[in-house]
């Protein structure tokens, strides 16, 4: 049997060059709104942030300048290796990254964090109630939490259920190599989402969504937009 590390690691070596639309999206590439800059877009000055799923740590490497302590933790060995490598390279000694299996626990101290990303992870994780009340614990009282999970109820996917396909929320191919769906365990409306969060404790403050014309889109995520992305305060 695969384990999940062995998983993620096939994962990234087949999806990582997949981009939906990629005639449109060099077309108008100005106009294209990566979930990682909406992310940055929504995220506050404070002490200490931390991502989770942080990959080689490009979130972090942006948003670097508003916070005095940068985390990330990721459950592949190689993305962290390259985030340590990276932040070496530029010199960034306020960044601290681990190896992590979140579906386990997130190793941290209570009420430790202004700011916790975890930007699409949810849909992977075994029970998505366990993973948010352990980030409602690590992070500060008025603290903030960003996270983006694709949106089974975008437009094309309800127009894929009318016609009796399935809607796929992850990379279309390989998926005899990477996972159904691309290990995509979960999915999500605007609503579901934001029931989520609220059950664990969280008070919703936007929710937005990204892609191409994402600026637009996401004044109404719940229809137009691939992801659903929230900005949550820890109560």
């Amino acid at each position: 049997m695969i384990n999940e590390k062995e998983l993620y690691e096939i994962q990234e070596a087949k999806l990582k060059n997949y981009i939906s639309f990629p005639i449109l999206r060099k077309l108008f590439k100005k106009y294209d709104l990566h979930r990682e800059d909406l992310a940055l877009n929504l995220l506050e000055k404070g002490e200490n942030f931390l991502d989770i799923g942080c990959g080689t740590g490009s979130l972090l490497f942006k948003a670097k300048s508003k916070y005095n302590h940068i985390y990330g933790i990721d459950i592949v060995d190689s993305k962290i290796n390259k985030a340590k490598k990276e932040a070496e390279a530029r010199k960034i000694n306020n960044s601290y990254f681990f190896v992590s299996n979140i579906n386990e626990k997130i190793d941290f101290q209570d009420n430790m964090f202004d700011a916790v990303t975890c930007i699409a992870v949810i849909e992977h994780i075994f029970d998505p109630y366990s993973i948010v009340n352990e980030i409602y614990r690590i992070i500060k009282n008025g603290g903030i939490f960003i996270a983006d999970v694709p949106n089974i109820a975008y437009i094309k996917q309800r127009f894929c259920l009318l016609l009796g396909r399935l809607p796929v929320t992850g990379s279309p191919y390989n998926w005899k190599e990477t996972g159904w769906d691309s290990g995509h365990l979960h999915y999500f409306t605007e609503k579901t989402f934001c029931n989520l969060l609220e059950d664990c404790g969280f008070k919703i403050l936007e929710v937005t969504g990204c892609g191409l014309f994402g600026k637009i889109r996401g004044l109404y995520p719940s229809l137009l937009t691939g992801d659903i992305c929230v900005k949550a305060m820890k109560k």
